[in-house]
C-alpha cells in the first residue's frame, strides 16, 4: 500500500515523542542532534520547497540501503522498500516504457506535486521514450525539461544521475530546485522531526499543520540488518502541555496492547519545540512498516489529540 493510500485510510493522523514516567527516564537530548546538516534526511529534504510539505505527504526512501540488506530483505522489506511515487507503480510502465526501473534508484524524495530521485539512469533511453510517447523537449528554469501538450503528464527533467519532476497544475518546476532557505530541510519543524528520526532509511511525514497541536508527525525506519528493524514515531508538538498528553495517550496503547508493542519505549526532548518520540521494535511475524499499514493504535492516539 502506498503513503497516500495510507493517508486516505488513516486521515491525517500524527505521531510522538515525550518523557514518560515509567516506561522510560526524561530527556532533553537523546538521539541525533536536528541540526545536523550533514544527515542524508536532510540533504534529501533540501532537494524540494518548503511550499511541497504543506500540501500532503512527504516520504524519503534511502532504496540503496534497502538493497544492502540482502536477498532476504527483499521480500520482508517490501511495504517500505519502493519510493512512494505512482510513476513507479509497477503495473504500468509509464512514459519511460520500461527503460526506467526502481532499482536504478538510490534515493528518493516524493510529495504530492513534485519528487528528486538520485541514481544511475539510462538518460538517452528515458528520453527517447518520453518522446515516443508524445512528450517534446523545452526549458524551464534554464533548464531542459520534457513535457507533454496541454500541461497533461508530469514535467520531467532527466540527466543520468537525477531524475525530478513536478505535477502540472500542482507546482512549477522551482518546487524541485528550491531557492536557499526555502527548502523542507528549512523548516524548523522538519528539522526537528528528522533530527528525531536519526539515520532512518526510510521517513513518511505528514502535512506540517501550524494551527493543530501536534505541527508535524514523522514515521521513520531503522535496519541493523534484514532481520532487525526498528519504527521511530515521531511529532513535533506546540508545547509541553501537549507533549505530556500525547505521551500519556501513547502509555496507555502500549500497555492495554500487550504484547502488541512490547519493547516499546516513549521519550521526550523538551524546549521551544517539543518533541515526542516513541521507538517500536519489529515482531518476527510482522514486516517493517506494520505502524502505518496494520497496527494503528498509535497513530490513532495521536490523532485523537
Amino acid at each position: 500500500m502506498s503513503t497516500a493510500t495510507v493517508g486516505s485510510v488513516v486521515g491525517a493522523l500524527a505521531l510522538s515523542v515525550i518523557c514518560l514516567a515509567g516506561v522510560t527516564g526524561c530527556s532533553s537530548g537523546s538521539g541525533r542532534d536536528a541540526s545536523d546538516d550533514g544527515s542524508p534526511l536532510l540533504k534529501g529534504l533540501g532537494t524540494v520547497s518548503g511550499d511541497s510539505g504543506r500540501s500532503g505527504p512527504v516520504t524519503y526512501l534511502d532504496a540503496a540501503a534497502v538493497r544492502g540488506l540482502g536477498e532476504d530483505g527483499q521480500k520482508r522489506f517490501a511495504a517500505v522498500g519502493r519510493p512512494s511515487s505512482a510513476l513507479l507503480n509497477a503495473y504500468d510502465p509509464g512514459p519511460w516504457a520500461g527503460r526506467l526501473k526502481e532499482d536504478q534508484v538510490d534515493t528518493a524524495v516524493d510529495t504530492k506535486a513534485a519528487g528528486h530521485w538520485e541514481g544511475s539512469f539510462d538518460a538517452a533511453g528515458i528520453t527517447a521514450s518520453l518522446k515516443a510517447n508524445g512528450y517534446t523537449r523545452g526549458e524551464q528554469d534554464g533548464r531542459e525539461t520534457w513535457t507533454r501538450p496541454h500541461g497533461k503528464g508530469v514535467a520531467l527533467q532527466v540527466s543520468k544521475d537525477t531524475i525530478s519532476y513536478t505535477v502540472p497544475g500542482t507546482a512549477p518546476l522551482s518546487a524541485v530546485h528550491p531557492e536557499e532557505g526555502a527548502s523542507l530541510a528549512d523548516i524548523e519543524e522538519y528539522r526537528r522531526a528528522a533530527g528525531c528520526l536519526g539515520d532512518v532509511y526510510r521517513a513518511d511525514f505528514n502535512p506540517l499543520t501550524a494551527t493543530k497541536p501536534v505541527r508535524l508527525s514523522a514515521l521513520g525506519q531503522r535496519a541493523g540488518s534484514a532481520g532487525k528493524n526498528t519504527e521511530v514515531l515521531c511529532a513535533v508538538v506546540k508545547d509541553e502541555a501537549t507533549a505530556r498528553r500525547l505521551a500519556a495517550g501513547l502509555r496507555s496503547v502500549i500497555r492495554e496492547k500487550s504484547p502488541r508493542y512490547d519493547g516499546a519505549k516513549v521519550t521526550v526532548r523538551r524546549g521551544e519545540w517539543p518533541l515526542v518520540r516513541t521507538t517500536v521494535p519489529d515482531t518476527a511475524d510482522r514486516r517493517p512498516g506494520r505502524l502505518m499499514l496494520s497496527d494503528l493504535d498509535l497513530w490513532l492516539a495521536v490523532s485523537g489529540l
